[in-house]
């Protein structure tokens, strides 16, 4: 592989000597308790300018002055910012400062923009599934980003140099209202905000071409950063190891003689755009140059007999939101043989329910069911079972009602009901015995657990441990208190015994169908920390599988914790790996998918 180990961007040795862009969270521009989230969404921004080798600062809206230097700011969901923060952008944009507004209902911040604010509007219905953009916005800028928004704040043009520039599109590709927005003097505003569930790379090759209007040398070092990390996963010579394995006259073995023959002209391509400083079209090379490697190391993956290979769906809509069809055909083509669709949770259902509070109108799990079981995929019902996530209208305020959720050590109620409730156990089994009904080849519970541990010392939960085991709680708080041990392990066993009755009630009216268990990756912590002892329900048969959050970018992370997982040689083969592509805790191009991957 030394053809291309030996390229050399050095010419591209480009550096920004300070940060030129800043990304603004929502501090005084949202209420308290949205803060948090905020800057959540900001920190998307920043990761994906950082995962491209560009340096942003990172400030709160109310930290912003007048004296700011940054080339270009972008504001994230600063809703509803006071005036003095409205001034301050006001006397950047007159001194020629650039911003990309995401997501704001204040009329003097429109106005700034020549923008009119027009009204808040909500839609479950798919109506803002994709972006799609003008050719007026600058080189680079992907034709379409896939994004499902359920909320706008909507705008229209107050001057007649701002126009739209990107627009949404439904579950269809029709046109539906303004996505973008651009000023005569270089500004953006999103009547949305970019979230962190899909599409990443389009996200971030859209705010590297806004960032290049600014600071142009963005694209060079984007480049030049995008070219280091393809060589470390080639650095070993893993790769051509495994090309070199397989036979000359194998199929596949030709297919990547090809690969390596486009990888070769693409060095060139690369080189050519590296002599002549077009830093666009160098990182295009470098984008394509490593496209053609992830085929390469992908198409050295065989699937073994027996070996599942699923994916975790989480919108219960399959990846392209009304066409399961379309995705059940890419899945079963990739290779996959199990699909966990999202269908349900303790707090909603997107198929006809008796049990759980009814969200949409549609059947997702059967749509789900037909189109992969046409295509040979495994279907297995995925359930939120404890946590009040996506939760239908009204449904917390009743389980608050009936007394089911649990409480902090304040009495303050929480979204998710209280694994120690016995009404709360046999609505549960209610609710997977009726999902066993359809068609599915399983039932996978996920949050089968409590939160954590703070969460668990609500008063009436240290009252039912009292009631029930006869213990005080007055000191389970102190880790040497004389029944902390015993209220964890009463905990621990609320949690199992739910999936014991869950197994039981299968056997009885569904004999055969596979239950399955999304579990805490960080075997035993997870036991004390959230009453998940899944090595437990393994080992006694409450589960069939396990699939633990291995969510790290770390591989050394990985290897431990698959090892402690699997030191049971008659449990590992029960468990599958789950990988944190999109996760909090990890976001995985699709050679890191590979690696993980390799490591299990």
């Amino acid at each position: 592989m030394r053809f291309f180990l030996l390229l050399f961007l050095s010419c591209f040795a480009f550096a920004i000597q300070a940060a030129a862009i800043a990304v603004v969270h929502a501090d005084a521009s949202v209420a308290e308790g949205e803060r948090r989230f905020a800057k959540t969404l900001a920190t998307h921004i920043q990761r994906w300018y950082a995962d491209a080798g560009i340096e942003t600062d990172l400030i709160a809206d109310s930290a912003l002055s007048n004296r700011d230097t940054h080339r270009l700011i972008l504001l994230v969901d600063c809703y509803a910012p006071p005036e003095s923060f409205v001034a301050t952008v006001k006397t950047l944009l007159q001194r020629g400062t650039r911003f990309v507004v995401c997501y704001s209902g204040s009329p003097s911040l429109a106005a700034l923009f020549g923008l009119r604010p027009g009204s808040y509007v909500r839609s479950d219905t798919g109506a803002w599934s994709a972006m799609t953009f003008e050719k007026s916005m600058p080189k680079g800028t992907p034709t379409s980003i896939l994004q499902t928004s359920t909320n706008l704040f909507t705008m229209s043009a107050a001057t007649s140099g701002t126009r739209v520039v990107g627009w949404w599109q439904d579950r269809q590709g029709k046109r539906t209202e303004a996505a973008w927005w651009r000023t005569a003097q270089g500004s953006y505003w999103m009547t949305h905000i970019l979230t962190g569930d899909g599409d990443e790379i389009g996200k971030q090759r859209l705010l590297l071409a806004i960032a290049a209007e600014s600071v142009p040398e963005v694209w060079s070092i984007a480049a030049h950063h995008l070219f280091d990390k393809t060589l470390v996963p080639l650095k070993n010579g893993s790769l051509m190891k495994r090309i070199w394995s397989l036979p000359k006259s194998s199929p596949r073995r030709k297919a990547l003689d090809q690969l390596l023959k486009m990888v070769r002209s693409l060095q060139l391509t690369t080189q050519q755009s590296v002599q002549q400083r077009d830093g666009l079209s160098a990182y295009q090379s470098v984008t394509d140059l490593r496209d053609c490697l992830e085929r390469l190391y992908g198409m050295t993956f065989f699937a073994r007999p027996g070996e599942a290979i699923g994916v975790w769906d989480h919108s219960g809509r399959g990846l392209y939101p009304g066409n399961w069809e379309r995705t059940a055909t890419l899945l079963a083509n990739a290779g996959v043989t199990d699909v966990y669709v999202n269908v349900a949770g303790a707090a909603f259902a997107l198929y006809p329910s008796n049990v759980l509070p009814r969200k949409a109108s549609d059947n997702a799990l059967a749509e789900a069911i037909a189109a992969c079981h046409k295509h040979g995929l495994r279907v297995h019902a995925w359930i939120l079972c404890y946590s009040c996530t996506n939760a239908a209208k009204g449904a917390l305020a009743t389980f608050q009602k009936k007394g089911w959720t649990l409480q902090d050590p304040n009495g303050k109620e929480l979204a998710w009901l209280d694994p120690t409730h016995p009404e709360v156990k046999a609505y549960l089994v209610k609710a997977v015995t009726e999902l066993a009904k359809y068609s599915v080849d399983g039932i996978h519970l996920d949050f089968i657990r409590f939160p954590d541990l703070p969460s668990s010392l609500g008063p009436r939960t240290k009252a039912r441990f009292e009631a029930t085991t006869g213990s005080s709680a007055a000191d389970i708080t102190r880790t040497n208190g004389k029944h902390r041990a015993a209220f964890l392990k009463w905990r621990e066993q609320q949690i199992a015994d739910t999936v014991l009755t869950i197994r039981s009630a299968l056997r009885t009216q569904a004999p055969g169908m596979t239950l399955s268990a999304a579990v805490f990756g960080k075997y035993p912590a997870c036991i004390d920390s959230v009453g998940q002892d899944w090595l437990s329900w393994l080992r006694t048969g409450l589960i069939d599988h396990a699939l633990p959050m291995n969510y790290t970018e770390d591989l050394n992370a990985l290897n431990d914790w698959l090892g402690t997982q699997t030191a049971d040689p008659r449990l590992a083969k029960k468990i599958i790996s789950g990988i944190g592509v999109t996760a909090a805790e990890s976001r995985l191009d699709p050679i890191a998918v590979l690696q993980h991957i390799e490591v299990a």
